[in-house]
């Protein structure tokens, strides 16, 4: 078995295996309140300078609803319309024209219901943008990541 065969949280554990533990802890958690809010998705998972894992409904990069950076020193949960959503406790950062994040420092934030409401609104963003091209596709993860030296 290649490693690019290997189940994506598996994947994951490699790509972060530099990076301390609770880092890699929170990154997995956030991955999972996204498959469990999302059911089924495609993932995307590719080393650039941090590792990133975008969620689609419809199989491309572009269309990405959501996304998780993880860094080596902390974790963020990118919302790829954020400027979008609806954010009374203002939890969502950046000054881009669309892309907003929440930087996760603990468990217990991933977990935070106005984290939940965020992704769900997501969710519902990304299912809205398959719908308007051509719906969803069947669920898929792909893997890119640097060659090991």
């Amino acid at each position: 078995m290649t490693e690019s065969e290997l189940p994506p949280d598996l994947v994951l554990r490699q790509l972060l295996r530099d990076r301390p533990d609770p880092i890699t802890d929170i990154a997995l958690a956030a991955r999972q309140l996204v498959l469990n809010c999302a059911g089924d998705c495609c993932e995307m998972i590719y080393e650039v300078y941090c590792i990133s894992d975008a969620f689609s409904f419809t199989g491309k990069l572009g269309q990405a609803f959501i996304h998780i950076a993880t860094y080596g020193q902390h974790v963020n949960l990118g919302f790829n319309r954020g400027a979008e959503l609806d954010d009374p406790h203002d939890r969502l950062h950046g000054t881009g024209k669309l892309i907003r994040h929440v930087r996760l420092a603990s468990l217990k934030e991933v977990g935070h219901r106005d984290i939940k409401r965020l992704v769900t609104a997501a969710v519902s963003q990304g299912r809205q943008m398959a719908a308007q091209h051509g719906g969803p596709v069947a669920p898929f993860v792909a893997v890119h990541w640097k060659a090991q030296k």
